[in-house]
């Protein structure tokens, strides 16, 4: 066995034959990318096994070896890597044992992603220990006994590799035993008694300093032979330091810290006798984790845990996706009708649609271009934003949509996109009354002494709605309607609603409105037009004495 083996199992496409030769069941891997040393997986007997391939010339099947096989044949233990036999072909002289997919132990520790908590580390560190127990039970000593060799299975149990079988690799741990990392790991692992040559690496005693080693990593999840930067001396003194452990009720903290830490010292002790067996070391650690649960339990636990955590994480999230949709919704809402805006967004092309009457509003301010030749641009702006955000929040007490600004123009209309029998007009003349009425009190920023005055005209009629264009998509009325009511705005006068004949002949249907005939009205495209003044609303008692409708003559108004 070569010192420099690791257990980190990659997949790897192998292809298998099965030979016997007298009690060996023999698995010869067909793969030109084996290395020396390392731990690939193959197909035997149609199940994964793992294939750790000896640097071996020749190989001769002596008596010796015959014996290893059969003594580590009949070893049957769960926290032993099961041995399933070995190939003995030139150049492919490999080992043949039980795969566990999870990696060697120090795979597992060095890997940030996987949460091992104590209770995985104390359960480790026991599975090791009664592996190792049974194995001295049956007097055999490991002898190279490090983090790589012990593996874990997919039920995170760890398990330990490469035991026994010390003349079939033989030739193979003397030829790797002279590189850097082996040097280095066998000086790392290996007791002071046996550098010092006092004494065999097979002895129980030199497996317990190999796992007390084991343990600082268990702790640490730190790789001690990658912090030696150069090869070690041959210092018998030396040691890692002892892992800073917390005590504390977290996962993250070790449940009994100085026990721990006594546990390794009595292990690595520079006193041979002193060093307790497997056994003793079995019973210190139940001490330690005395509500032991199995591994497969913990990691539903964390999973669990995780899950729990993931949820509360995704309701989180789930809720800031919904408020910033809905901040979005109300944004699109705001530019586009709703029917429009859900049509536009699922991809669907939103057709244009004709409604037989509706109620359109136009304002502008009366004397803007004096106004903002006066003003900088920016007082311009700052004036129509508060202007009309004024005006908007108004408009929402009403069944009115909001077409567009233009300037200082203002336009709104009722009975698109949701048609509203004949209620569009006094939708729209209610709402142009109370737009007027602000102006009276409202303060122009820059000049807070002048009288801020808006001209308002409205007409009903037939109009046809839709969207015009795909980059700023605009919802836009036509029809003859719309020019009508633009000039009933631009020939109204200050502070003062014009209506058209159609719209007050809707609002005396209504009933509540005190119109006012203005008289006959030369209007440009459209010829005489008679045209009335949206004065106020009615109370309850005006209604009742209303007498029958006023009528209006032909009073001339230049246009």
């Amino acid at each position: 066995m070569g010192f420099c083996s690791t257990t980190s199992l990659q997949q790897v496409k192998s292809s298998s034959s099965i030979s016997r030769a007298t009690d060996v069941t023999v698995c010869t891997v067909v793969n030109t990318n084996f290395k020396s040393g390392f731990i690939q997986p193959g197909i035997y007997d149609g199940r994964t096994v793992a294939v750790k391939h000896i640097q071996k010339k020749h190989f001769t099947l002596s008596k010796t070896i015959r014996k290893e096989i059969r003594e580590v044949r009949e070893l049957d233990h769960p926290n032993l890597a099961k041995f399933i036999g070995g190939s003995i072909e030139v150049p492919f002289i490999s080992i043949v044992t039980e795969y566990c997919p999870k990696g060697s132990l120090a795979d597992v520790l060095l890997n940030e992603d996987i949460p091992i908590n104590w209770g995985f580390r104390l359960s480790f560190a026991t599975d090791i220990a009664r592996g190792m127990a049974y194995l001295h039970q049956h007097k055999m000593f490991h002898g190279r006994l490090h983090s790589r060799n012990c593996v874990v299975d997919d039920r995170w149990v760890c398990k330990i590799s490469d035991y026994g079988l010390m003349a079939y690799r033989k030739e193979d741990a003397e030829a790797l035993s002279g590189t850097f990392l082996c040097e280095n790991l066998y000086r790392i692992y290996c007791a002071p008694e046996v550098l010092l040559g006092s004494t065999s690496s097979t002895t129980a005693a030199a497996d317990v300093y190999s796992y007390s080693i084991i343990l600082v990593e268990i702790a640490t999840r730190s790789d001690l032979i990658s912090e030696q930067t150069e090869p070690m001396k041959l210092d018998v003194m030396w040691r890692p330091l002892l892992p800073e452990l917390k005590a504390g009720k977290s996962d993250s903290d070790c449940p009994n810290q100085a026990e721990y830490c006594e546990l390794i010292k009595k292990c690595w002790s520079h006193n041979v006798t002193t060093r307790p067996t497997f056994e003793q070391v079995k019973k210190m650690l139940d001490k330690m984790n005395p509500h032991k649960v199995s591994p497969v339990d913990m990691m539903m636990n964390l999973m669990e845990k995780y899950s729990k955590h993931l949820e509360a994480i995704v309701a989180e999230r789930t809720q800031d996706l919904l408020q910033e949709k809905q901040k979005t919704d109300r944004l699109l809402y705001s530019m586009l009708p709703k029917p429009v805006a859900d049509d536009l967004r699922q991809g669907r092309t939103a057709e244009a649609q004709s409604y037989s009457n509706a109620t359109v509003y136009f304002s502008d301010i009366v004397g803007f271009t004096q106004l903002s030749g006066s003003s900088t641009p920016h007082q311009v702006v700052d004036f129509l934003n508060k202007l009309y955000t004024t005006f908007d929040d108004i408009i929402d007490n009403y069944d009115v949509y909001k077409v567009e600004t233009i300037g200082d123009a203002y336009m709104v209309v009722s009975g698109v996109p949701n048609e509203n029998g004949i209620n569009h007009a006094g939708e729209i003349a209610s709402m142009a009354l109370d737009l007027i009425s602000v102006c009276h009190a409202f303060k122009i920023p820059h000049k807070p002494t002048t009288q801020l005055k808006i001209r308002a005209g409205i007409h009903s009629g037939p109009v046809v709605a839709g969207v015009v264009g795909t980059k700023m998509p605009r919802y836009c009325l036509f029809g003859d309607t719309v020019n009508t009511a633009s000039r009933m705005e631009s020939t109204s006068e200050a502070l003062k609603i014009q209506c058209s004949e159609s719209t007050a002949d809707l609002l005396h249907t209504l009933g509540g409105y005190a119109l006012v005939c203005r008289g006959t009205l030369i209007v440009k495209g459209k010829g005489e037009m008679t045209t009335w003044w949206l004065e106020t609303k009615k109370g309850p008692l005006d209604c009742f004495l209303q007498d029958e409708e006023p009528q209006c003559g032909p009073v001339p108004v230049s246009s």
